[in-house]
Formats: structure tokens, C-alpha cells, sequence
């Protein structure tokens, strides 16, 4: 998994700051207090005017499924209809791994690529080749969103309740944004506005 930060908007603090001082009519003498303000009280309407794009790279067709029930944010992926999947690599679950001593995984992936090819040779469409293919198929991506989407994103993807794979993703791109920002890109329970029984406390891996 390879994730980089294209672009984010510029002197995010300042921004929102700056664009939060129209609600209050007053010039923001302490712009990262005002933000912490926002944060604190729900105002997070001004988040939505702070962008941040990302290339993601080397997450499995199962990871991507569940990023894209972010709605607010937008995407632009690989397409296993215009690109051939020859030689697709895999992500493989540190669970299977551990148990799979006999290879039993990898055989089967060699075994399923037989098969795409063989559809291939004859004539059958990526399109329609393509269904051959495992969730475990890596695939490539790039993913814009607000500040606002990438806190909820945040509050949900870094509870220990979430999948690894996608944990493992909002981790990384938490960790390329403004450090300045990171006090909202928490799991919920660390958020201090929504309750959550599961108390991650801030292990975002675990």
C-alpha cells in the first residue's frame, strides 16, 4: 500500500479561520484556537472549504468497495474494463498468512490468473474477463475530499472495529496531512462528541 498527498489547500488554519470570521463579524486574533473552537462545537460547515487529494496505490478491490461508501468524497479508479489485469497482484490478509502453510492461497490466485488469461486468448472481453478476478486483485485509485468527509472518515476507519486494510489506509493518510489538523482526524471515541463503547483510545492499530 502506497498512499501520496497530490494536493491540499494551502495554509489550512488560517483558511478556515479566516472564513469562519464572516459568521462572527471579528478578525481571528488566534486562528488555531478558533478552529479548535469549531471543531469543539459542531460548527464544522467551514471544514467543507479545505480539499486534499490523494493517489492511493496497492490497495485489494475489497478495500476499495468499502471506500467508496464515503459518498462526499470523489473518486477516479483503475479500470479492470480499459486495463488488462495481467499478472494483477494481491493483497493477501496477515490472517491467511498465518494459517496458510500449504500455499493454498497463492495456488489459487495462480489458478484464477490461468483462467483470466484463457478468457482473454479466447476472444473474451476485460469487461467480461474481469469476473474472474478476487476481491484480493489490487487496484490503484485516486480519492478527493473535504475536511469535514476526512474527519468522519477518520472518527470511523481508525476504530478498532474497522477492517485492517482500510485502518492501515486512513492511517496513512491522516498521517500526510497538516499536522495542525490531526487532533480531529481521530477514532470516535477520541473525537469527544460521539459515544463509543469499543474505547480504541487513540490505538489506530490495534
Amino acid at each position: 500500500m502506497k498512499v501520496t498527498l497530490i494536493q491540499a489547500t494551502p495554509n489550512p488554519i488560517e483558511t478556515i479561520a479566516q472564513i469562519a470570521s464572516i459568521c462572527y463579524d471579528s478578525d481571528p486574533k488566534n486562528p488555531l484556537g478558533l478552529v479548535k473552537h469549531l471543531y469543539r462545537n459542531g460548527h464544522h460547515s467551514v471544514f467543507e472549504h479545505i480539499y486534499f487529494t490523494f493517489k492511493i496505490e496497492g490497495i485489494s478491490r475489497a478495500c476499495s468497495h468499502q471506500l467508496v461508501r464515503h459518498r462526499h468524497c470523489s473518486f477516479t479508479q483503475r479500470s479492470q474494463r480499459y486495463c488488462s489485469e495481467d499478472g494483477f497482484g494481491v493483497v493477501e490478509p496477515g490472517s491467511v498468512c498465518k494459517i496458510d502453510e500449504m500455499g493454498g492461497f497463492g495456488s489459487l490466485i495462480e489458478e484464477i490468473e490461468r483462467h483470466y488469461e484463457e478468457l482473454q486468448a479466447h476472444g473474451i472481453p476485460n469487461e467480461d474477463a474481469r469476473y474472474v478476478l478476487p476481491n484480493a486483485c489490487e487496484t490503484s485509485l485516486y480519492l478527493s475530499c473535504n475536511l469535514r468527509e476526512l474527519i468522519h472518515m477518520s472518527n470511523e476507519r481508525l476504530c478498532r472495529r474497522a477492517q485492517w486494510e482500510i485502518r492501515e489506509l486512513v492511517e496513512q493518510m491522516v498521517a500526510l496531512v497538516d499536522p495542525d489538523l490531526q487532533f480531529m482526524l481521530v477514532p470516535k471515541c477520541k473525537s469527544g462528541r460521539i459515544i463509543c463503547h469499543e474505547k480504541c483510545g487513540g490505538v489506530q492499530n490495534g
